[in-house]
């Protein structure tokens, strides 16, 4: 029983296993849902123990590996796909299933930055995955006896999960899966240390005991270890470090849709204020719905920003004091202060029915008058942006539409906009023109504005001009210009998204004396089947707010070809006035076409299986190329290793250089079959070597003792006529005993020594150093 256990290797199965637990644990931090833990702890166990009940069998490397590999494969499909089996074997049915699950698992990672949602394809790669990891470690390090090899599958697992967070790993993470590593080369080199004291030692491998070993350097191989160590600690905190993402893309590798994680509001603008990502996504999950009582929707703004730097906006820095602080409901006028009650205008109201932009942002129109939130809030006094403690799954706003019909009072935007008080200074960043798109900027704006003073007039003739048909939106910007000016290169392009028509009109805006700010939001949204609207990422959307005197901050629509941006109505003319009609989307002004991504889902038509196939086609062409390479190599090394073994009778050139020839053939045909080779003895002393390491019949014993008798005499005989007809019998002999040893063996270790014998892999090598000796 005890030989069992420790051919078993039991112990080394269990780290081996927590391992590649630990590779496994940071992937929960890119996935929202952690359903796969369970999958991935049956399966890894699965491996662990059955590796180690084969092993305890006497079952060889190769067939302990195959077994492992098949049972862990099938408890995968029978978990996932179970239904598809017949009589628990995998069917067309299975593979097309497993199919649908790999490609439902690509879509989610293209589309879905990390925490992505985990989807049942996610769930299927990941558990598969892990298990592959399992079994990568479980052979290498447990039974190949290779403990520090097994840390390239182990580095390979965690790698994914580093790459994929788009930031620095926690620590704890890492040190898991080094202490698990370290531990499991910590027990292979007590087993391999612990004998090198003796004088003829031999280290358990499998079933077989193979290996001897020089004595007296258990004191050495510690230090060496302890110095690997602090050498490898040294190193890591000396080179410099490579940003999380240096190995591989991450989530999200399509560039399309980087924008959205695990929680579908999860859009970047929020933070970096730059929508191409967003409005790339392909991802049709709503960020939120709502229902309004409004004739004609309004975007829903989240924040605004008013520093532009380096060719970019920059995210707000948001006030330490907020302008009002509460609990669930508010009264707000901030913003409406500055409205002259002569404008005109009424109130509006939406009821969020889902949301899931992520806190603290929060997506209202604007400007608000009440709240319903449920949830603690606060209002920045620089940006007018709500801020909440926590995502509120529902609420209500009123807000005010101002002039919906156009209409303004006369004397609206006659006088320069002042300042509230206190904000003197803030409102010199509002008009500050960017430095090198100045020129451009005033050359453009003195053409476009002309002897207009107003500034709603200004506004409006600004906005005008870029919705005319002169300017194409398009999410791909037009090579060209002076790229590293956005601005300009924009105004000589005329090609951009919204974020180059917002900039370019608020840059116009602060030329012209008007205090200018880019607000960042979400279009109105498509009206569905229930009469809610759907929000989704490529709803973001940029637009200027300028602070318009008797209006205080007030939005507009310099952005063309985009349904639903609507200008409000008090910056159209009579005719550009939409009707009440609460489904009326379009955009009255003439535009360019826009260009749009492409449909990441393939237009939502479900997919047969010669679709699955051939989207799968490139991958199974490389597994293919992959499996011919290695049926090549598995023909090359059995070939390797007979001209290896039989190297002395090809090199002979006269009966006594047969005769050793047919020697060397019986020491490394033995080797391959795990007995050690004698050494430098004389013909007896190897005989007996040979007699106390196999277990060989009468007949093959006799056999093995008439070789070691002609090998005798053929060396130290002086009568060579004594030799002639010596070398079919010494053929016949070392035939005889390499077959009987050969007989001995278990049947899967006799396939691994046809498959895979030392010979070739020693032939390989001694081949591969020749090659770089002669270089």
């Amino acid at each position: 029983m005890r030989p069992s256990l420790d051919r078993s290797l039991w112990q080394e199965a269990a780290v081996a296993a927590v391992a590649s637990l630990c590779v496994a644990w940071p992937v929960s931090s890119l996935l929202r849902e952690n359903v796969w833990l369970e999958g991935a702890l049956i399966m890894v166990l699965l491996v662990a123990v059955s590796g180690a009940l084969l092993r305890a069998v006497g079952a060889g490397p190769t067939t302990t590996v195959l077994v492992q590999a098949v049972v862990a494969l099938w408890a995968v499909l029978y978990r996932y796909l179970g239904d598809t089996l017949w009589y628990l074997l995998p069917t067309p049915e299975t593979i097309s299933g497993a199919s649908r699950l790999l490609q439902e698992a690509g879509q989610v990672l293209r589309t879905y930055a990390a925490p992505a949602p985990t989807t049942e394809g996610v769930e299927f790669l990941i558990v598969l995955v892990i298990t592959l990891t399992a079994l990568s470690v479980d052979s290498i390090g447990v039974t190949g006896r290779s403990p520090a090899a097994a840390g390239i599958p182990l580095a390979a697992g965690f790698l994914v999960s580093v790459s994929n967070t788009g930031e620095a790993m926690a620590p704890y993470y890492f040190v898991a899966v080094a202490a698990a590593w370290l531990v499991m080369i910590a027990q292979q080199g007590g087993r391999v240390v612990g004998g090198w004291s003796s004088a003829d030692r031999r280290e358990a491998v499998g079933a077989r005991d193979v290996s001897h070993g020089p004595t007296g350097y258990r004191a050495v191989a510690r230090v060496l270890g302890a110095c690997t160590i602090i050498g490898a600690l040294l190193a890591a905190s000396l080179l410099p470090h490579l940003p999380p993402t240096y190995f591989a893309d991450g989530l999200a590798r399509n560039p399309d849709g980087r924008s959205v994680g695990g929680d579908s509001g999860s859009v970047s603008f929020t933070e970096t204020m730059d929508l191409r990502q967003d409005l790339n996504n392909p991802s049709q999950a709503p960020v939120l719905r709502y229902r309004t009582n409004s004739a004609v929707p309004t975007p829903l703004r989240v924040t605004a920003t008013s520093v532009f730097e380096d060719g970019q906006w920059l995210p707000p820095d948001y006030s330490e004091t907020p302008a009002e602080r509460g609990t669930d409901r508010f009264e707000w006028g901030g913003e409406t202060g500055a409205l002259d009650p002569d404008v005109p205008g009424g109130t509006a109201e939406i009821t969020v029915v889902q949301n899931s932009v992520r806190a603290p942002a929060l997506a209202v129109p604007s400007p608000v008058v009440s709240a319903d939130l449920g949830v603690a809030w606060a209002v920045d006094g620089g940006t007018a942006a709500i801020r909440v403690e926590a995502p509120p799954e529902s609420y209500q706003v009123r807000y005010l539409e101002i002039a919906p019909r156009g209409g303004l009072p006369e004397g609206i935007g006659d006088e320069p906009a002042t300042p509230p008080p206190g904000q003197e200074e803030q409102f010199e960043e509002y008009l500050r023109v960017d430095p090198a798109s100045e020129q451009a900027i005033s050359a453009l704006a003195d053409e476009v504005v002309g002897n207009a003073t107003n500034d709603v007039d200004v506004a409006s003739r600004i906005q005008n001009h870029f919705r005319t048909g002169a300017y194409l939106y398009s999410l791909e910007l037009a090579p060209g210009g002076d790229e590293s000016d956005p601005i300009s290169h924009f105004l000589q392009t005329r090609r951009g998204y919204c974020v180059q028509f917002a900039t370019a009109m608020v840059m116009m805006a602060r030329h012209e004396g008007i205090p200018a700010r880019m607000a960042v939001g979400f279009l109105p949204g498509t009206i569905q089947q229930d009469g809610t609207r759907a929000v989704r990422a490529s709803d973001a959307h940029t637009w200027p707010e300028l602070y318009i005197d008797g209006m205080g901050w007030t939005r507009f629509e310099p952005t063309p070809g985009r349904a639903g941006n609507t200008p409000p109505g008090y910056a159209q003319s009579q005719t550009e006035l939409p009707e009440d009609d609460p489904t009326a989307d379009t955009d009255p002004t003439p535009t360019a076409t826009p260009t749009a991504p492409d449909d990441a889902t393939g237009g939502g038509q479900e997919s047969g299986l010669w679709d699955s196939v051939k989207d799968l086609a490139p991958t199974l062409g490389r597994v293919l190329v992959g499996l011919v390479v290695l049926a090549a190599l598995m023909l090359l090394v059995p070939w390797a290793g007979r001209r290896y073994r039989e190297a002395g009778l090809r090199s002979a050139q006269n009966d006594p250089d047969r005769i050793e020839g047919h020697w060397l053939l019986l020491t490394r045909s033995l080797e391959d079959l795990g007995v050690g080779p004698p050494g430098a003895r004389s013909p007896r002393e190897m005989r007996d070597h040979y007699l106390a390491a196999t277990s060989l019949d009468r007949r093959s014993n006799e056999a093995l003792g008439r070789a070691a008798d002609t090998l005798e005499r053929s060396r130290y005989a002086s009568d060579t006529a004594q030799q002639e007809g010596q070398v079919a019998v010494m053929a016949r002999d070392v035939r005889a005993v390499v077959d009987a040893a050969h007989e001995k063996l278990p049947w899967n270790v006799r396939v691994h020594n046809r498959v895979l014998p030392r010979s070739g892999l020693h032939a390989i090598r001694d081949g591969v150093s020749r090659l770089l000796r002669r270089r």
